[in-house]
């Protein structure tokens, strides 16, 4: 028993000891923190922006919205909604969540960091208006000791009527005001059920949770409020059903005008770590990749026949910097049409020997398990290169390479591009851009530049650097990379993609004086179009443009009608007083002189001999792993044969090949030799210069005259001797 009370009298005292110190701490830790009420209310953080040459562009608010809301404002099923989201018991507790704290700090404990912390509206209202983003012992305590002079200063009301008015909501919108009025275009107290719980759903990361940057994720956060607002008996089950019923909001930034780039350098900067959004500091220069000429261009840039919404995007190849962004519908997710086809199809099909530029396709109608393709007009080519499927935009052949790819090689390349891909895409109508989602303009040209850029993939960005007032750079930005293709793949699809510019979809843009590639898409059905697309790219920069309706009404408008027109204009307009050189497409490729003779008759892929005339041959760029190594014999020593017949007291020589070669004939009789006729014939020589009861024999050499005038004879054959009787008249008995 004795050691048992000394045991418990030696456990009391490190208790008193740890409680002791532990108070020591509290005290020391948390002296002079006081509530400061001023700091309740949102500043306005304003912060200077500088184009690419670092001239003064404008003076950005980084606060949505200046209004706030009071709380009897706020329709009952609004704040449930958030109760539901972040605190049930707000109404019930303190300000604090003991078992949540100890909860909390065990799983800390555990994983020997702050990873985790129990926080009630409350401390979250502490923790973002009076406190730095920092995670330490220190801060989590004066945060406990704020929370509980909060809590004794104000009513349960007011702490969430100051909650609701400075809590971040993505898009530059602090406060519910300025959210339900950026989202719905509404007042508060106009809010439904399901408008609510899809605000409180999105503050779990508004950049990443909001309807105009990820539907479907923002739907499920959205939902789960509903049905746990259904389980604490705050909506019924039919109004929860009807509520997770509803459409989120369809409409996207309000980027108009000016506005359509700073919005894009706003939320950027909002997603980068030194950017709070509690931050009370002003005074910040931020440099973006702004070409001030041409934004102003791209603003302004329409013609009479703009009839839809439309997005203008701009981007350096080397730095992905983006020079000009314009936009009347914001930055949805659209889909692609036949722009994806390069990305999907083609690259990574060069990239795994599957193809070359050359390689025959058989354009038909074609039924793949069930799914069947269509080309445009229901119109099919028959066997065409891929050069010629690509640069004239055929579906059918890019259906039958993504088979032989395989559909997850495919995807494995869109995601390595930062494209990302819904699983219900995986199948053949990948190809044609047909995708559950879609892209924005942004990714898509992100992953255009790659090609231009020899195969590596760089994300685009609008901020180039940021410093504070006094020239310390606060952030540079790091241009990750990673390859994505090898550099001859990416020069092979440049330059099919420049021969669709020459001679396919983006012809449009052939008038230009400098080199340039593109290729267009686009998506519609039966009753019309819904998006339009032409992406295009220079050693310099890449250009794309977007044109359809956010609501998806259909138009007439096709990517290479004026999207095509469009980017032609941008193009020209950026470099009008400068050309840019000319696309690198055979540093890291070979171009063969090929036969064409053996390619269109089977499809052979054979080089060229040294004299082989040009008009039967063309060029083609390969990998240089890819390239044929084997030489055509058609022209190296020609070669023929020839038969011979009589008739009517005629010889004739039968010849083959005739459409490659001239012949050299020549006759022997009576001993004697001599040439009967050099030159071209169409298949057959007849020589009728002969005598009857007498022997003649042929031999027939054929030979081309090269490019250079030099004759070049090949192999003689001699024939078989023919001897020519002579007629019997009819009347023989008469004489």
């Amino acid at each position: 028993m004795k050691f048992i009370r000394k045991l418990l009298a030696a456990s009391l005292c490190i208790a008193l000891a740890v409680a002791a110190v532990g108070a020591g701490y509290w005290f020391v830790a948390t002296a002079g923190t006081s509530l400061d009420e001023q700091k309740f209310e949102l500043s306005d953080c304003r912060f200077a922006v500088y184009d690419n040459e670092d001239a003064y562009v404008a003076e950005v608010s980084m606060k949505g919205a200046t209004k706030s809301v009071r709380i009897g404002d706020v329709p009952e099923h609004v704040k449930n909604a958030f109760l539901a989201a972040e605190d049930k018991n707000f109404y019930s507790h303190h300000g604090l969540d003991y078992k949540g704290i100890l909860r909390a700090l065990v799983k800390n404990v555990k994983a020997r960091a702050f990873r985790q912390g129990a926080s009630t509206i409350s401390q979250q209202l502490i923790k973002n208006t009076q406190l730095s983003g920092e995670k330490t012992l220190r801060r989590k305590l004066k945060e406990i000791k704020l929370t509980r002079q909060l809590e004794k200063k104000y009513s349960k009301d007011k702490i969430l009527e100051m909650y609701l008015n400075t809590i971040y909501f993505g898009h530059s919108c602090y406060g519910i005001a300025g959210a339900s009025d950026f989202y719905f275009s509404k007042d508060v107290s106009d809010l439904t059920p399901a408008e609510g719980a899809m605000l409180a759903a999105i503050l779990k990361s508004p950049n990443n949770y909001s309807p105009f940057v990820d539907e479907i994720r923002c739907k499920n956060a959205r939902d789960t409020v509903i049905q746990r607002m259904f389980l604490l008996g705050f909506l019924s089950e039919a109004e929860a059903e009807q509520a997770k019923s509803t459409p989120l909001p369809t409409r996207g930034e309000n980027a108009i005008a000016a506005q359509s780039y700073l919005s894009g350098v706003k939320s950027e900067l909002e997603a980068l770590p030194l950017f709070s959004p509690y931050l009370k500091e002003s005074g910040w220069k931020v440099y973006t990749y702004m070409n001030t000429e041409l934004q102003q261009y791209a603003e302004t840039l329409n013609t009479d026949a703009d009839r839809s919404g439309k997005s203008i995007f701009i981007c350096e190849n080397e730095s992905g910097g983006i020079s000009a962004r314009y936009s009347t519908v914001g930055e949805p997710y659209r889909q692609p049409g036949s722009v994806i086809k390069p990305l999907a199809v083609y690259a990574p099909a060069i990239e795994a020997g599957l193809i070359s530029p050359c390689t025959k396709i058989t354009d038909e109608k074609t039924v793949f398990d069930g799914y069947s393709p269509s080309n445009y007009k229901d119109i099919y080519k028959g066997e065409v290169s891929v050069r010629q499927a690509l640069a004239e935009s055929l579906n059918v052949p890019a259906v039958k390479i993504l088979q032989m790819l395989g559909t997850k090689k495919s995807a494995e390349t869109l995601r390595a591009l930062h494209l990302p891909l819904d699983e219900r895409d995986d199948n053949l109508a990948l190809a044609l851009g047909g995708l559950t989602h879609g892209f924005t303009i942004r990714e898509l040209s992100a992953a255009y530049a790659t090609f231009a850029r020899g195969g590596i993939y760089r994300p685009c960005a609008f901020i180039k650097r940021i410093e504070d007032e006094d020239g310390n750079i606060l952030y540079r930005r790091d241009t990750q990379e990673r390859r994505v293709f090898s550099e001859d793949t990416s020069e092979l699809v440049l330059d099919m993609l420049r021969t669709a510019v020459k001679e396919g979809t983006a012809k449009k843009m052939n008038a230009l004086p400098f080199d340039i590639c593109a290729k267009t898409g686009t998506s519609g059905d039966e009753n019309g179009n819904t998006d339009a697309w032409t992406i295009a790219s220079t050693s310099e920069h890449t250009f794309a443009v977007w044109m359809g309706n956010a609501d998806n009404k259909r138009t007439d408008i096709t990517g290479g009608g004026l999207p095509c027109h469009y980017t032609m204009l941008l193009a020209k307009k950026m470099y009008a007083f400068h050309t840019p050189a000319d696309l690198q497409t055979e540093m890291h490729t070979q171009r063969c002189r090929l036969d064409r003779l053996s390619y269109e008759k089977d499809g052979s892929v054979l080089l060229a001999s040294a004299h082989q005339p040009a008009r039967f041959t063309f060029e083609e760029l390969f990998r240089q792993d890819f390239a044929p190594r084997e030489y055509s014999s058609l022209f190296e020593i020609p070669k023929a044969e020839a038969s011979i017949s009589c008739e009517n007291n005629a010889v004739i020589l039968h010849l083959c090949q005739t459409e490659y070669y001239d012949y050299l004939i020549k006759r022997q009789n009576n001993g004697k030799e001599r040439t009967i006729f050099e030159g071209h014939t169409l298949g057959t020589f007849e020589d009728r210069s002969v005598r009857a009861g007498e022997k003649y024999s042929y031999s027939v050499t054929p030979y081309f005259i090269s490019d250079s005038g030099e004759k070049i004879l090949g192999e003689t054959t001699i024939l078989p001797s023919v001897f020519l009787r002579r007629r019997i008249p009819s009347n023989w008995w008469m004489d």
